[in-house]
Formats: structure tokens, C-alpha cells, sequence
């Protein structure tokens, strides 16, 4: 009796015969108009990808499913654990079958308590009851001497090695839906060239190409995926390792069409963008470091988070990572590394710039991509408020990529000897490559540069002139 009221149970709990219930709200094409790229999935292989690819031409195309569930089911025959509970609350959200929500419960169960208990009120009530902590970065401020004539920028780093565990995100990783780029979402098979569409003397991009040459030393290598994001008070928000909903994730993030949509306020996120996704994942595995994006508040709030946990962070997108000035310790903005003697050496590569030298500022007002350029302002601008140094700080504006000339035309103009710069493109990087060439004294500080290949170039060919984003520097 007790396993026919079950079954009766199951069954009428039943299904809602909407395919894809809560995802057909979002605007799936908003990255590719962004962007103005075309997919094109011929070539994937592995049920995983192309169950994805199908997903996505559905969402997109305002297609048909089928073929998505298809490949799903057959990727539950080859799963196991993690795996197979994920992709049972995938076709759980496709489906609208909630039926499968209890079979990923029964999952969950033996090896995440917090998410068996989610999927179990997800398949009985259809909504599920959660805990939410807002995480307020504080402003600090450094005490120093009246007498402080000195500031010593790109001396702090750290070292990792075999002992390491190095979790990181998906996206620009082993993934890059943007660039029609599917395979399992923990593939050994790192990507190193994305969206952009070459390489430059195979020096690779992003996170991928960065952690495909940290591989040189046998760390321990995780990604971080199947990571929910709950709705709340309109903004989303990723979970601490207690489950508890604290990291804001932005809206770009949420319509990935990869995303799976529990329910309304409810979203199961595959390919991971950014520190704010990782943190649970990173305390669940034992991480030494993390990598990921650092380009939203959200993502350094998770930063601050995981130092505080001894966890270190390398953020080689840093747009936001000025936030944590004086206070993320063990956070790493556009760092450079080299390799020796078996061990990644990263950052420790410092430049000294007097208080009172003029310093040449890139700064931009435009939007999305080239909003990057601004971030050299924000880490000015926030060290002279928090220090309260009298900086001279010349702000040159630029209004798109390839304009560093604007900032080496003002240092020469002003005989300056100091540029903070961002460096994207080959335009970017030839006229400051020329200004270090000629002067020994001239120093750069380079901003959300290390993931591209000319920024990664100006770090390793002027070693002792081209310095990072330091969350921690030194005053004499």
C-alpha cells in the first residue's frame, strides 16, 4: 500500500505538457545580437553537446525540443551521480515533467542534502523555501604617514603548484557557446581561442588560454558547473557553500541559452561566467585558488568572500576588482605569472611610482566591451579617495579600441613617465610597446590585459616596466 500511494503520488503530480515552462521568457538572442556572431553546432559530438545545440536552436529559432530531450536521455545512459542529476533536472525544466525533479532528488540525496532537498519541494510544490544574505563590500581605508613619498605597485603574488586545487569557471574554459565551441562541461580539453575568432603567435585567450599554459605544472584542475541562481527582490543571485543565496549574478549571465529554468525564480546554470558562480563549488572542493571574471560587483563580492576563506583568487578580468582595494588580500587582477623550478610564480613584478609623479589614466564613457578601458580610472580614482595621496592623475578618454596612442601623446606632452593603461588589440599594444622601448624609466600599469594576448606580451617583454592591478600596495 505504502508504494501504490507513492506511485499514485508521482503520478499525479504529473506533468505540465510546456515544453521549456520558465525559459520561453528570456531573450535567448541577446548575447549573438551583442556580439553579431552566427552559430553554427555541425560540428559537436558527444550527446552532451549536442543535446545543448539543439537546446539552443530551439530557444533561438523558436524551435522544436524533441531533438534536445533526445540527446539528453541518451547522455543519462552514460552519466552517473553529479552528472545524471543534473541532466535529470534538465529535462525536468525542458519537459515540464516534474517527475524527474525526484528522480535527481534521489541523487542528490547520497551526495548534496541541499540540493535533494531543493529538487524534492522543486517536484512536490513546484517552488522550494531558501535562505538569502546580502553582502556589503566596506570601504577601507589605508593609514599612512604625512610623510609617505612613495607607492610600490605589482609586489604582491603567490605561488601554486602540484599541491594546488585550482577551480575554475566553464565559459572560456573548456566551453564557448558564443562561439559555437560544445563538449563536456569538465572536457581535459581546454580552449584557447573564443568568440574572437583568431590567435595571436598561440599565445591563446581568456581563462582558457591562460589555465592551458598554467598546465605546465601538475595542479589539480575543477570546473564548476550545474550551479543554481535564485530570483529575489528582481536581481539573482549564486549560493555560499551553506546554500545560502549572497552573490548578485547579472542578467546577461541568466539568459546564456545553455541555462536551464527550474522554475520561474530558478535558473540551473551549465556553462559558469565569473567568481560569483564558484563559491560553492570552490569550498565543496577544497580549493586553494579560483579562477574566474571579476567584471561585475557580485563577482568581487565572492572574491572578498573566498579571501576570507584563505581562498586566493586570480581575476584577470578586473573591470570591478578596484572594489577590494586594501582589503582582498589574496585577490589578483590581471596578473601575469611565469613558471620555475615546477611552480607558477604569479604577479611580483613591481613597479615604484613617486606620489607626486604625473600619472596618465586611460578612461573611457562608452558601453559593453570598450567599457573596459575605464577600469585603469577606477583604480585611480579609488586609491587617491582611500590613501587621501595628493596623486596627479591626468585622465585621457578614449572612445574606442586602438587609442592608447591618445595616452603616450599626453605623457610625452605632460613628460610623464608613468601610463595606466588596458591593452586588447595589436593598435592597443604597438604605440605603448614603442614609449617602453624608448625610455627605461617609463612604467606601465596594465588593467583587464593579461587574458589577450598583446596585454600578455607587454607583461613578459617589459618585466621590469609593466606591472598589474594590486589589490595591496606598498607605501615608503
Amino acid at each position: 500500500m505504502k508504494y501504490l500511494l507513492l506511485i499514485m503520488f508521482l503520478l499525479l503530480a504529473g506533468c505540465s505538457n510546456e515544453f521549456d515552462e520558465f525559459g520561453k521568457e528570456h531573450n535567448f538572442s541577446y548575447a549573438i545580437s551583442i556580439y553579431d556572431v552566427e552559430l553554427d553546432y555541425s560540428n559537436v559530438s558527444g550527446n552532451i553537446a549536442k543535446a545543448d545545440a539543439a537546446l539552443i536552436k530551439a530557444r533561438i529559432n523558436d524551435g522544436d525540443y524533441q531533438e534536445a530531450i533526445k540527446y539528453y536521455k541518451k547522455a543519462l545512459e552514460e552519466s552517473e551521480g553529479k552528472d545524471k542529476a543534473l541532466l535529470y533536472e534538465t529535462l525536468g525544466s525542458i519537459t515540464g515533467d516534474r517527475l524527474y525533479y525526484y528522480k535527481a532528488y534521489e541523487i542528490w540525496k547520497n551526495i548534496d542534502p541541499w540540493r535533494a532537498e531543493i529538487d524534492y519541494s522543486l517536484f512536490r510544490w513546484n517552488t522550494f523555501s531558501y535562505q538569502w544574505r546580502d553582502y556589503e563590500i566596506q570601504e577601507t581605508y589605508f593609514a599612512l604617514s604625512k610623510e609617505t613619498s612613495k607607492i610600490i605597485i605589482g609586489e604582491s603574488g603567490f605561488e601554486m603548484d602540484e599541491e594546488d586545487i585550482l577551480v575554475s569557471q566553464v565559459d572560456r574554459v573548456t566551453r564557448d557557446w558564443l562561439s559555437s565551441q560544445l563538449q563536456d562541461y569538465d572536457s581535459e580539453n581546454i580552449l584557447t581561442v573564443f568568440s574572437e575568432g583568431y590567435d595571436v603567435e598561440n599565445i591563446g585567450w581568456h581563462e582558457g588560454g591562460r589555465i592551458k599554459q598554467y598546465k605546465e605544472v601538475n595542479f589539480t584542475h575543477k570546473l564548476s558547473y550545474g550551479i543554481l541562481a535564485k530570483k529575489i527582490e528582481g536581481k539573482w543571485y549564486a549560493p555560499n557553500e551553506e546554500g545560502i543565496f549572497m552573490f548578485e549574478v547579472p542578467e546577461d549571465k541568466i539568459i546564456y541559452p545553455t541555462n536551464r529554468f527550474l522554475a520561474e525564480d530558478l535558473v540551473l546554470i551549465m556553462d559558469t561566467h565569473g567568481v560569483n558562480m564558484l563559491v560553492y563549488d570552490a569550498l565543496k572542493e577544497n580549493a586553494t585558488v579560483v579562477m574566474g571574471c571579476c567584471d561585475s560587483v557580485g563577482k568581487v563580492e565572492a572574491a572578498l568572500y573566498l579571501n576570507e576563506k584563505g581562498i586566493k583568487v586570480i581575476c584577470n578580468t578586473d573591470k570591478y576588482l578596484y572594489l577590494g582595494l586594501g582589503q582582498a588580500k589574496l585577490s589578483y587582477g590581471s596578473v601575469p605569472f611565469k613558471i620555475e623550478n615546477s611552480k607558477i610564480i604569479f604577479g611580483r613584478q613591481k613597479i615604484e611610482i613617486k606620489v607626486d609623479e604625473t600619472i596618465i589614466v586611460m578612461n573611457t564613457t562608452e558601453d559593453y566591451g570598450t567599457s573596459y578601458y575605464q577600469t585603469p580610472t577606477l583604480y585611480f580614482m579609488k586609491l587617491k579617495k582611500i590613501t587621501t595621496l595628493p596623486l596627479d592623475l591626468e585622465i585621457v578618454n578614449v572612445n574606442r579600441k586602438s587609442e592608447t596612442y591618445k595616452l603616450v601623446e599626453k605623457a610625452e606632452e605632460l613628460n610623464a613617465s608613468v601610463i595606466a593603461g588596458r591593452v586588447y588589440n595589436q593598435e592597443d599594444y604597438e604605440p605603448l610597446k614603442e614609449w617602453l622601448k624608448n625610455n627605461g624609466n617609463n612604467r606601465l600599469i596594465l588593467f583587464h590585459s593579461e587574458p589577450y594576448p598583446y596585454g600578455y606580451k607587454l607583461y613578459r617583454e617589459f618585466s621590469e616596466q609593466v606591472t598589474f592591478e594590486d589589490m595591496m600596495p606598498r607605501f615608503e
